[in-house]
């Protein structure tokens, strides 16, 4: 049994408040009944654009090359039902359509963890795939040697360097 069950709506996203080396990540689905909005890890929005990627592929599509990047923002307001914990997507060979299902981070009391499903036609999973590797793609600059995020200062301790002396890139 799902909490939330979203077949067909007409806004599914992924965005983020906040600035880069502080930003909060968030799925958001919206449908004529209801809008839910759920606290996703960055990393989680990047698999997500990856896994829709790879499923478009295979489908012979891509992620989108051109959207509408505004209808794509988040909406007001921000509060998360729940933190998700995983993030499962499956294409239904018949139909064409993308089933994203959420699960719910594992809560420290003994109910049981929430599910969400949300539908996804072509098109919105291809605009889904491009849009969350363009949010993601926001963030704070990346180290050359290492990968890791450069501070806003420009300040960054390499691993790569062991930590001396100061990175130049």
């Amino acid at each position: 049994m799902f909490d939330v069950e979203l077949e067909r709506p007409f806004l599914v996203t992924v965005g983020y408040v906040g600035v880069p080396g502080d930003r909060a990540f968030h799925l958001q689905a919206e449908d004529e009944r209801e809008r839910v909005t759920f606290a996703i890890e960055k990393v989680q929005a990047e698999g997500l654009s990856e896994l829709l990627g790879q499923l478009l592929v295979r489908m012979g599509s891509g992620p989108a090359t051109d959207w509408d990047r505004s209808a794509m923002d988040l909406r007001a307001p921000f509060e998360p039902r729940w933190r998700v914990g995983a993030i499962a997507v499956g294409v239904d060979g018949a139909s064409g359509r993308f089933a994203l299902e959420l699960s719910e981070l594992a809560a420290e009391d003994e109910r049981p963890e929430r599910e969400a499903r949300i539908g996804l036609d072509l098109d919105q999973a291809r605009r889904l795939a491009a849009h969350a590797a363009e949010v993601v793609g926001e963030g704070r600059a990346r180290c050359e040697l290492c990968g890791r995020p450069i501070e806003p200062d420009g300040s960054h301790v390499c691993p790569s360097t062991n930590g001396h002396g100061r990175l130049t890139v």
